[in-house]
């Protein structure tokens, strides 16, 4: 957890949380945060401990700030969709959003990454998804709904984490389009399955 008792943020703040997000991902390159320690993480950002611990009490605190602003960022631009577009425009704007961060997202949803981090994103599209499935008068139980929307979740985010670690070769686009055609057949089961 981020330490709330910092009321000033000055460049100097600014730039030390910079260096040790930065180093925090690049040491991430080889191993979990839980493998991290503070030493090893001042060290490579070049600050000292007594600094690290005015702002941050671990390694996974620095972490969580990362994620947290990328996960604002991400519902600043899908608000903007949200408005105006259908639940798949919603998926190409996410991928889009992951390949222009490319580096950053090969790490945070590598296997040392937050495993929790891209579902949480994704989880906050749940009542779009859901309110959209159900103007458009599918005929499913609240909990079919629950149960279909874990199955495209867990799912896409298995695509997803292939995506990066192949080094995002298929453009976004695409891969969106693969998500959305994929579900379209967990929706079309559903409802089949709930005619019966």
């Amino acid at each position: 957890m981020v330490k709330k008792n910092e009321t000033k943020t000055d460049r100097r703040v600014l730039y030390t949380k910079m260096f040790l997000k930065e180093s925090l991902l690049e040491l991430m390159k080889e191993k979990p945060v839980d493998k991290i320690n503070p030493t090893e993480l001042c060290r490579h950002a070049g600050i000292n401990r007594n600094t690290f611990y005015t702002h941050y009490y671990s390694p996974r605190d620095v972490l969580l700030e990362i994620e947290e602003e990328f996960s604002n960022e991400i519902i600043a631009s899908l608000d903007k969709k949200l408005s105006e577009t259908n639940s798949d425009a919603l998926l190409d704007e996410l991928c889009r959003i992951i390949y222009d961060k490319k580096d950053f997202c090969k790490i945070l949803l590598s296997e040392n990454g937050d495993p929790a981090f891209l579902q949480n994103v994704i989880s906050m599209g749940k009542a779009p998804v859901v309110s959209s499935w159900k103007k458009s008068g599918i005929g499913m139980t609240e909990e079919d709904m629950e149960m279909l929307f874990t199955f495209i979740v867990n799912g896409s985010i298995a695509i997803l984490r292939r995506w990066t670690a192949e080094d995002m070769m298929m453009p976004p686009a695409e891969i969106a389009q693969m998500i959305n055609r994929i579900s379209s057949g967990g929706i079309s089961g559903m409802i089949r399955g709930s005619e019966k």
